[in-house]
């Protein structure tokens, strides 16, 4: 089984959030612990990719373009992945 890019864990954070998430299921949803979801989350924040709304985490319009364009090269790429 190969680790995960930060890029995939972005992707996955942002798709979560996409019907609005708290953080307790970004972290189960992602399998992420608390502490690695928190900076992931706040890189996202920083960048406009996702909002909060009280407890929950949004994506934000930003956030849902980079997310299609993120889907996009990951099936462009994934025939080019090592295969193990």
């Amino acid at each position: 089984m190969n680790r995960r890019t930060k890029f995939d864990i972005n992707i996955a954070i942002l798709d979560i959030a996409s019907g609005s998430a708290t953080k307790t299921k970004i972290v189960y949803n992602a399998n992420l612990n608390f502490n690695i979801a928190t900076k992931y989350l706040d890189f996202l924040l920083e960048r406009g990719l996702l909002r909060t709304n009280g407890s929950c985490y949004e994506i934000t319009g930003e956030g849902k373009t980079f997310l299609e364009k993120a889907k996009e090269l990951q099936i462009l790429l994934m025939p080019l992945a090592p295969k193990m």
